[in-house]
């Protein structure tokens, strides 16, 4: 599973899941069907993989901002007020706050 990962064409990467997936359907273990099914529902974001290949460390980076943005916020009545602040955000890396340990 982990060469999923590795593919820098669609075409290559469906036909990969699609072969694991089927090797996995004569076992009927229900965790693996499970598995398969979350791929496919996410099929979307995992060929977007494929197309531009964001390290996860990038994607936590953002998750984490935008989740201490909603914290700051203590929710926000308008979304389109959260959106430009994450934009804003984002562009500028002004509201970025690092904590460093004392040495």
């Amino acid at each position: 599973m982990d060469r999923l990962w590795t593919y820098r064409y669609e075409g290559a990467m469906m036909r990969y899941l699609h072969n694991w997936m089927d090797q996995l359907r004569w076992q009927r273990l229900k965790p693996f069907e499970k598995l398969a099914q979350m791929l496919v529902d996410h099929l979307e974001g995992i060929l977007n993989y494929c197309r531009t290949k964001v390290p996860m460390g990038v994607v936590e980076s953002v998750n984490g901002n935008i989740k201490s943005l909603l914290r700051r916020g203590r929710g926000y009545k308008i979304s389109i007020t959260f959106l430009l602040k994450a934009q804003r955000m984002a562009a500028t890396k002004t509201e970025f706050v690092v904590f460093r340990k004392a040495a």
